[in-house]
């Protein structure tokens, strides 16, 4: 897990994230519509990306350490705090890795889905929970088990629009 790589990584879904703030914030229905999940999910992800242009992080491990660090400090309300669990349940399978497989992803995407699920009282479907959960269960289909990462990334992410 290249720092350069990360920074990328995460400076584009900023991007994005910024792009659609608004329509996930009338998205925002539970537990109240308080339209702020857009905007806080924009301020946690904001964190991690200040977090890596300030790193100098050398080995997986130290990059998974910033970003889980970044995320949880950063986190701004209860979907910031949810997502900042399932960055965490990413990074730290990924952490340990130097190089990245579409196994290792999908074992990534379990520990993103089971640290957010942990984290969450009463954990309620229809939410950000279903989703990821969703999105781990897609990587674990045994008909993906050939793929290479970015074939499987694709999949993967194909079955989170689906289930949003």
């Amino acid at each position: 897990m290249e720092l350069e790589v990360v920074r990328h990584l995460a400076g584009s879904a900023l991007k994005n994230l910024e792009a659609h703030r608004r329509r996930i914030d009338d998205l925002n229905v539970y537990p109240v519509p308080d339209g702020d999940t857009g905007t806080n999910l924009v301020l946690t992800l904001r964190s991690i990306v200040e977090a890596l242009d300030a790193s100098t992080a050398t080995t997986s491990e130290a990059v998974a350490k910033d970003v889980t660090r970044a995320a949880l400090m950063g986190a701004r309300g209860n979907s910031g705090v949810i997502f900042s669990q399932v960055v965490r349940g990413f990074v730290d399978v990924l952490g340990r890795h130097e190089a990245v497989s579409a196994s290792l992803l999908s074992n990534a995407f379990r520990g993103a889905s089971d640290a957010a699920y942990r984290a969450v009282k009463r954990p309620v479907e229809g939410t950000m929970l279903t989703v990821i959960r969703e999105m781990a269960e897609e990587s674990e289909r045994k008909e993906h088990r050939e793929l290479r990462p970015n074939e499987l990334l694709e999949a993967v992410l194909a079955r989170g629009e689906d289930a949003l």
